[in-house]
Parts: C-alpha cells; sequence; structure tokens
C-alpha cells in the first residue's frame, strides 16, 4: 500500500520535527543578529572617527586653499600698481590715461586670479573697467571708502556676491583712487572640489545666513545651508541632518576667516556610510546563507531522525478519522521503534477483523430500518388517503384546513371552500348496487380532479361528499370554479355495472369564504350547500348572495 503523506505537509506547526528545525532555525537567526549587530556598530563607530577626523582636515584644507588664492591674488593686484601707474598726474575730473588701461587690459589677459580690473575714483565713481564683466561700466559707483593700504572685499549686487581685491592707485588728479580686481568666481568651484574628503562630497563657501556664495559642484540654484545647527555642536563638528531638498546628509562647518563666510561640507548618508551599508549587506548575505544552511541541516538530521514517529502519528491520526486500513511499513531494526511499529500493525489486523463483523451487521440492521421506514411511509400515505377515490381523506383535509387559515391570517389573503354533493346517489346506489356506486364515486373523483387547480386541495369529506380548499381565491373566483366542476360533472355520461346504459349525474355545490373565523367558515359553505339542494339540485349556492351579484353584474353607465 502506499505511504502516509508526512505530518510535515499536513500539520506543519504540530510536527516535532518541525519545532526543532524552528528551534534550530530561531537560534541561528538570533545568534546571527546579535553577531550582526556587533559587526555593524562597530563599523559604524569606527567611520563615524574616521568621518570626524577627516571633514574637518577637509574644511581647513578647503579654507586654507581659497584664503591662498585670494592672498595670492591680492599680491598680484599689489604688484600691478607700480607696472599700470599713469606717469602724469591728471587735473581733476580728467579721464584715466590710456596708457593705464592698456597695461590693465595685458594683465587682465594674463592673470590667473582676476575677471577684470576697474580704476575707482575717490568719491567711488567707475572711471575705467577692463576685462570680463558686464556687472559695471564706467561711470557707475562701488561702496568703497578711501583705501591706503591693500584690501579683500565681498559686495553683494543684485543678490550675486562678489569678491574683489582693492589697492591704492593714483587715478585722479590729487593721486587719490583705488584699483580694484574682480576674481574669478568659476574658479572658486575647481579649488573647493580638490578638496572635497570622499566623491560625491560637497563643499560650499556660505555667508553667515546660510545662503550659498559657491560650491564644489557650481550649482547654478544651491539651496541655503542650515548654518546654525552645523555650528550648534562647535566649530567643525559633524552632524547628521536633513537638508532643503530633504537629503539625510552628514555636515560640518567652519569659519573662513574673512569676511562673515564659512566653509561647509555635506555627504549624503549613503556615500558618508557606504562602507558600512556594504558591510551589511556582505554580513546579510553570510547570515542568510548561514542560516539557511543550518536550517537544512537540522531539517535533513530531524526528519529522519524522527520520520518513524511520524508514521506512528499520522496512522493514529488517519485511525481517528475512520480510515482502517492503514499498514505502516515495518522496519528492519529492533528498538523501540521496530516493536511499537510491529505492534500497532497487530493491533489494526484484528480492528479491521472486528470492523468486517461490525459493518456487515450494520448493513443487515440497515436493510431492515429502510424496510420499517417503507411500511412507516405507506400506513401514513394511508392514514391521510381515501381508499377508494385515491384523494386526500377527511382528516387530511381538517389538518390543511388549519394551515391555510393560519397563512391567509398571516398573508391576509382570500380563500375559499367548495362543499360538493352527489345528487340522488342513495337512490343510485340501491338501484344498481354498492359496487356500482363506488365505481361512480371513483369516476367523478377523476373528474373534479382533472378541473381543480394543482394549488387547490380535493379531498373526500364523506360518504357522496367532497370538498375542495381554494386558496388565494374570492368567492367569485370559487363561485367560477364551482360551476365548471358542476358542468363538467354533468355534460359526462357514466356506464355503471352491467346496465349497459349511460348514466347522468349530477352535483350540488355550496361555496363561502374566509372570514376571520374556521367553524362560521364552514357552516356558511353547508348552508350554501344546503340551498343548493333544496333549490332543485344540479346548481351552486354561495353564502353571499348579494356580495357576489355586485362582483358579477357590471358598473351602471353614467
Amino acid at each position: 500500500m502506499p505511504d502516509s503523506p508526512s505530518p510535515l505537509t499536513q500539520q506543519p506547526l504540530n510536527s516535532l520535527a518541525t519545532k526543532l528545525i524552528l528551534f534550530v532555525f530561531v537560534s541561528t537567526l538570533a545568534t546571527a543578529l546579535v553577531v550582526s549587530w556587533i559587526s555593524i556598530q562597530s563599523t559604524h563607530d569606527y567611520l563615524s572617527q574616521q568621518i570626524r577626523r577627516q571633514y574637518p582636515a577637509s574644511l581647513t584644507s578647503a579654507g586654507e586653499a581659497l584664503l591662498s588664492w585670494l592672498v595670492a591674488g591680492q599680491e598680484e593686484l599689489g604688484s600691478l600698481t607700480g607696472e599700470a601707474a599713469a606717469p602724469r598726474a591728471h587735473p581733476r575730473g580728467a579721464a584715466v590715461g590710456s596708457q593705464a588701461g592698456e597695461r590693465l587690459a595685458r594683465a587682465q589677459r594674463r592673470s590667473k586670479h582676476f575677471d577684470a580690473f576697474a580704476l575707482v575714483g575717490a568719491n567711488g565713481t567707475l572711471r575705467q573697467v577692463v576685462g570680463e564683466t558686464d556687472r559695471f561700466a564706467a561711470g557707475s559707483r562701488l561702496p568703497l571708502a578711501d583705501v591706503d593700504r591693500s584690501v579683500l572685499r565681498a559686495l553683494s549686487l543684485d543678490s550675486a556676491p562678489i569678491v574683489l581685491a582693492a589697492t591704492p592707485f593714483p587715478v585722479d588728479a590729487d593721486g587719490k583712487g583705488t584699483l580694484v580686481g574682480f576674481f574669478k568666481a568659476a574658479r572658486i568651484p575647481s579649488l573647493l572640489a580638490r578638496q572635497r574628503p570622499v566623491a560625491g562630497a560637497e563643499v560650499a563657501i556660505v555667508d553667515g545666513a546660510g545662503r550659498v556664495i559657491a560650491r564644489s559642484d557650481a550649482s547654478p540654484t544651491p539651496s541655503p545651508v542650515p548654518l546654525d545647527r552645523l555650528l550648534a555642536m562647535g566649530q567643525g563638528q559633524v552632524v547628521q541632518y536633513a537638508n532643503a531638498d530633504g537629503v539625510h546628509v552628514v555636515g560640518a562647518a567652519r569659519p573662513l576667516g574673512v569676511f562673515d563666510w564659512h566653509v561647509t561640507v555635506e555627504v549624503p548618508f549613503e556615500i558618508a556610510f557606504e562602507p558600512m551599508l556594504s558591510v551589511v549587506m556582505r554580513v546579510f548575505l553570510v547570515d542568510l546563507c548561514i542560516i539557511l544552511l543550518l536550517s537544512y541541516l537540522a531539517y535533513r538530521i530531524t526528519t529522519a531522525a524522527v520520520r518513524p514517529i511520524e508514521a506512528l502519528s499520522d496512522a493514529a491520526r488517519r485511525i481517528a478519522q475512520g480510515q482502517f486500513d492503514v499498514e505502516i511499513p515495518e522496519p528492519s531494526a529492533h528498538d523501540e521503534i521496530g516493536l511499537l511499529t510491529r505492534t500497532f500493525n497487530d493491533m489494526m489486523r484484528k480492528l479491521r477483523g472486528y470492523q468486517t463483523e461490525i459493518e456487515t451487521a450494520n448493513r443487515i440492521f440497515m436493510e431492515r430500518n429502510g424496510e420499517l421506514q417503507r411500511a412507516n411511509e405507506v400506513l401514513n400515505q394511508l392514514s391521510i388517503t381515501d381508499g377508494l377515490t385515491k384523494l386526500h381523506n377527511h382528516r387530511y383535509f381538517q389538518d390543511a384546513l388549519t394551515r391555510e387559515i393560519k397563512r391567509v391570517n398571516r398573508a391576509n389573503e382570500p380563500l375559499s371552500m367548495l362543499l360538493i354533493d352527489l345528487d340522488d346517489f342513495k337512490s343510485l346506489n340501491d338501484r344498481l348496487g354498492h359496487a356500482a356506486g363506488d365505481e361512480l364515486l371513483l369516476r367523478v373523483a377523476r373528474t373534479m380532479n382533472e378541473v381543480v387547480r394543482e394549488s387547490d386541495l380535493l379531498a373526500r369529506y364523506g360518504g357522496e361528499e367532497f370538498v375542495v380548499l381554494a386558496s388565494n381565491t374570492n368567492l367569485v373566483g370559487a363561485y367560477r370554479l364551482a360551476e365548471k366542476l358542476r358542468t363538467t360533472v354533468a355534460e359526462q355520461s357514466q356506464i355503471l355495472g352491467d346496465s349497459m346504459r349511460p348514466t347522468r349525474v349530477t352535483v350540488s355545490i355550496g361555496v363561502a369564504e374566509f372570514r376571520g373565523n374556521r367553524h362560521k367558515f364552514f357552516s356558511a359553505a353547508d348552508q350554501a350547500l344546503y340551498r343548493a339542494k333544496a333549490s332543485g339540485k344540479n346548481c351552486v349556492m354561495v353564502d353571499d348572495e348579494q356580495a357576489l351579484q355586485n362582483a358579477l353584474e357590471p358598473p351602471a353607465e353614467s
């Protein structure tokens, strides 16, 4: 016989093997999680220490590189003072000489620091602009005071910062004025980019409000930097936060040392802690492989160890479900499990023998019980059926009348009764004999049964009397049904007995409609039948002639 299905597939959570496998799985998982947490935490701490050392150093390098570039530009501007100075003084209000402009133009073309030079009078008016700039034109003013020494300035014109260097230069006739150099702003991003601590980091120069002046990626519309938050823990301290774009970053800031500018660095968290994330992924994969391997080994070992127990458990379960054709393959081992398996198989053989005896006795009992049920059904049918006409009898009619009265009281539907009596039946019975009378009753019952509706109840009330219970039928409908019954019976000729002469019979019918009282209901039909007999027979009478006439007469024309 085929092997029983393993409980591992039918009830996996209740099997001993599954419980052992789950124990191994949970233990391995817990150990792996602890080891993973320790590894990840150690990697995170190490990276955090590296970031706290690396990012401030990057800020320092970026600040020093930018300051060195600015100072070198200031020195370059100072060296131009002697080269581009006019050889003679200019009268007050006169234009600066063309020789100075030409020298400045040559100096600007070979300059590594400045986009443009400007000669500014003592009152701040630009006398001449040389170089690539469209922000200033001769005659405009710069907010510069008299300059008597070399300075670096930062101006904000039209919300755009401008970095410039200024040094005294004889522009006016009295020898006063300023030579201004506008630094190449496009060079600053490249200076900052070289100082990035890691690829993907953004080094920026921001003002005191956090507005970005320049950054390493030269973004055209950079978002403000939360400078207060970066400096809240001290200059150069590394902070994690969400920037204006909602990106989780690691950043730090420190003052530049000139103006109110600061150097900042922002690195996306995924880039800053990429080594840790890589470690997490590797640890996860290693843990997953270990968990799967140990779970598979536990499954193989446990399944092999508990398979005999599972077979016994499955067999016991099948016996509890009524399956007695169970037999476990007997192992070759003679240990406790082998002895238990052989004893179990012996028990099952005896149990199958007892089951066969019980099934035989039960089959005999079921056969006799079926015969008894069929006999009871026949007796029950006989108790409610008239033996001659095969219609329902008086007892069944009374029960049906009770049910119909309850129903019409709930549904408020009409109910009518027809009492039917064969006219002159006793004289015909005396003349032709009782056998002919019984045959007449049978034929009339068949005729009426073909006329009434399926929903109507036709029963033999007693002797030559019949009754029809017409549900959901009012007085008019019952009258029409009675007329149909009367005419159908009267139109048929009956050949009874050995006379071979056709005989016609008629019926008298009394009709009544139920009006809330059972006794009055039957009494009204009986009284109507009595009037039909008294009126000459072969007719239909109703309990309320006036109501019938009103219902049958057409409405009077107005």
